[in-house]
């Protein structure tokens, strides 16, 4: 045998002997129960079980091979490196907006009537960054007049009303969250968002199933019982600009959503679900400018006007949109044109309005150890989103507003609470925000939960601000928000 030879056969030899050893310490020590994977959002295999019929029909080979796959050694690194690495040598978007921009596209298809190529149909399996995954929409044809009650479609995650469901359900409130007395919710029904055309017909863009509006009440007591005696839990709920847009061009005239009503007429004392879709629709009637036309996201303008209607359920006259001070820029590209130049000859670019603060704020990005390092707030020579906050950082952001009226509040939400976040910081004396998404939170270093935050903070109220495509049908309320309350 040749030297090159033989020391290609024992590099081999060496190769199988380590990964045999690192099996051999899976088998012996590793987890054999199936459990979770918070950072890739599902089950990871169990050691499967071993008899005659799964050795002969090959089920436990199969099992075995998932087992140690699931099982490595120091796989969510790997899992998060990997990620991280896809999203960094990206050509098509920046990292933050390109899951975002997908969807956006996804939806601008449903608001003109016509199917995309693919529709998602089930809750993602994890997160991209800054991830907007839209709720599973039944798109109904343009002739086809609004249902009077919910569709009655198959719904597989749906909890029946007389049953309890499962332990590891994200419909169960957490082991470390408090005992809730909430009324019955077997009588809640599945909710619908439907938009009006101009010729007058009908047509759903989203239904939002029973279970899911179940859970979602839930999550809300669950988060209310946590806050002081005179806290609130606030809830609203942005549309996407693939609908809003329609409405302000005209091509919609109205929409109509019955889930805020059934989520405040079952949920718990202090908690308020306000629809951002009410707040917005006469001023997008008004050809008011509320979404940008190069980017996904919503206006400091949008932001305000929904702020401001929460508020006003705390009893606080807010301050005018128009009354604030800003910098403007004429020649923001946002997500949509990023890197591709050659389509904006056939569009304007968008303006971009900066808040200047009334009061110096100081911000801070906080860490699981609690080190914390200075963060922005306003970014004054910012030319895209990120002149709003620096853009989501995390996993925690704290802003000292130099207000003194005594009052914290906590934003959960995607990175639609960046333009919205600013608008509360007249009002309250520190403002906390996160975003639970794995690129920001981390799930594996998780060092303490929401409840704690809140408690160790003092929060008064909080606020999900969260687009209708992080909403109620994706995984980011109905199970990260639980799992780390």
């Amino acid at each position: 045998m040749s030297m090159k030879r033989k020391l290609s056969f024992l590099l081999l030899y060496g190769t199988l002997v380590l990964f045999g050893g690192l099996g051999a310490l899976l088998l012996l020590f590793g987890e054999k129960a199936p459990h979770a994977s918070l950072t890739e959002n599902r089950m990871l295999a169990g050691f499967p079980q071993l008899s005659a019929e799964t050795v002969r029909d090959g089920g436990f080979m199969s099992g075995l091979e998932s087992f140690l796959s699931d099982n490595m050694l120091e796989r969510d690194k790997l899992v998060q490196a990997a990620s991280r690495l896809t999203a960094l040598f990206s050509l098509e978007q920046p990292s933050e907006a390109a899951a975002d921009l997908e969807v956006f596209e996804q939806v601008q298809s449903f608001a003109q009537g016509t199917e995309p190529e693919t529709v998602p149909t089930a809750v993602p399996s994890s997160p991209a960054p800054d991830a907007h995954t839209p709720a599973p929409a039944a798109l109904a044809p343009a002739d086809t007049p609004a249902p009077t009650d919910a569709p009655d479609r198959p719904d597989e995650t749906a909890v029946p009303a007389d049953t309890e469901a499962p332990a590891t359900s994200a419909a169960q409130a957490p082991s470390n969250a408090p005992a809730l007395t909430e009324k019955d919710l077997s009588t809640v029904s599945d909710c619908i968002m439907t938009c009006t055309e101009k010729n007058g017909k009908q047509r759903m863009i989203y239904s939002f199933p029973k279970a899911n509006v179940q859970r979602m009440i839930r999550l809300l007591n669950a988060y209310r019982a946590v806050l002081p005696e005179d806290g609130h839990m606030f809830f609203a709920q942005p549309p996407f600009p693939g609908v809003a847009n329609y409405i302000r061009s005209g091509e919609y005239i109205s929409w109509e959503s019955d889930l805020e009503a059934t989520i405040n007429a079952y949920a718990n004392d202090g908690v308020y679900m306000v629809s951002a879709l009410d707040v917005l629709l006469p001023h997008l009637l008004n050809k008011e400018y509320l979404y940008f036309k190069t980017d996904h996201h919503w206006t400091p303008r949008a932001a305000c006007y929904v702020a401001n209607e929460l508020l006003r359920q705390l009893g606080i006259d807010p301050k005018p949109y128009d009354e604030y001070s800003f910098t403007v820029y004429k020649h923001f590209w946002g997500s949509i044109y990023w890197n591709q130049p050659e389509r904006r000859s056939s569009m304007m670019p968008d303006t971009l309005e900066v808040l200047i603060p009334e009061t110096p704020v100081k911000g801070w990005v906080i860490q699981w150890d609690r080190s914390r390092k200075e963060g922005p707030f306003m970014v004054p020579n910012g030319q895209s989103y990120y002149a709003y906050l620096g853009g989501t950082l995390g996993p925690w952001r704290r802003f000292d507003t130099g207000v003194d009226c005594g009052r914290s509040c906590l934003v959960i939400g995607d990175s639609y609470d960046c333009c919205f976040i600013p608008f509360l910081a007249p009002y309250y004396e520190t403002v906390h925000a996160t975003d639970v998404r794995d690129a920001y939170y981390d799930f594996p270093h998780v060092k303490w939960s929401i409840s704690e935050y809140i408690q160790e903070n003092q929060i008064d109220d909080v606020y999900f601000v969260l687009s209708t495509a992080s909403g109620v049908n994706t995984d980011y309320l109905i199970g990260y928000l639980y799992r780390f309350l």
